[in-house]
């Protein structure tokens, strides 16, 4: 599976800026599967119109129970994140993740991800993600989703998104959303139009 998002991203202080976000997941054997999530920017990081790396994960999962309705994984991974405004200061760590997803057959599925990492100097930070997702007809999907963004260590933001995904073939679909961050003092809110690519392998 791989996942590419464009976001689109607004705040009452500031020009707009962009997101391009990638996540892949290539199955192994034996349960096994390897995951790559890296991602760049525009005018978000810094006030640069140039194009800069954000955060790049890469980690292996392994699943560790699978019944008809419920799965539970555990993955870990090394993670890279800007450390400054600078592009070439970088902090690097490390994550452990567990996720329980739980099939609601034909109707739908609730998944449910907690992180934990070391974050050097920072000391030890977590993210979660929430994902409910909703089974319409023909393979239509409606997904709510809150999630732990920034970096987990320094910064920590959450966000909603809600997203609307319409399959274009067998193996690809389009996604259209809306995602927004929760108000916090110490973090300005944005949000902006959320608009993405599914392939299927």
């Amino acid at each position: 599976m791989l996942i590419a998002n464009l976001v689109e991203i607004k705040t009452d202080q500031a020009q707009p800026g962009t997101s391009f976000e990638l996540y892949g997941e290539y199955g192994l054997k034996r349960g096994w599967a390897f995951v790559a999530a890296p991602s760049l920017s525009q005018a978000v990081q810094s006030p640069s119109e140039e194009w800069v790396v954000d955060e790049v994960m890469v980690a292996a999962r392994r699943k560790l129970y699978v019944s008809e309705s419920v799965a539970i994984s555990t993955q870990i991974g090394g993670f890279s994140i800007p450390n400054s405004g600078e592009q070439r200061d970088r902090a690097y760590g490390v994550e452990t993740r567990i996720a329980i997803g739980k099939s609601f057959g034909d109707k739908g599925w609730l998944n449910v991800e907690a992180a934990s990492r070391s974050c050097g100097e920072a000391g030890v930070g977590g993210r979660f993600d929430a994902t409910l997702g909703l089974n319409m007809a023909r393979n239509q999907k409606f997904i709510v989703k809150a999630f732990g963004d920034g970096n987990g260590c320094t910064k920590a933001i959450v966000r909603t998104q809600i997203s609307y995904v319409r399959p274009l073939s067998d193996r690809l679909a389009l996604e259209l959303g809306w995602r927004q961050t929760l108000s916090q003092d110490s973090t300005r809110a944005d949000r902006g139009f959320v608009v993405g690519l599914w392939q299927k392998f």
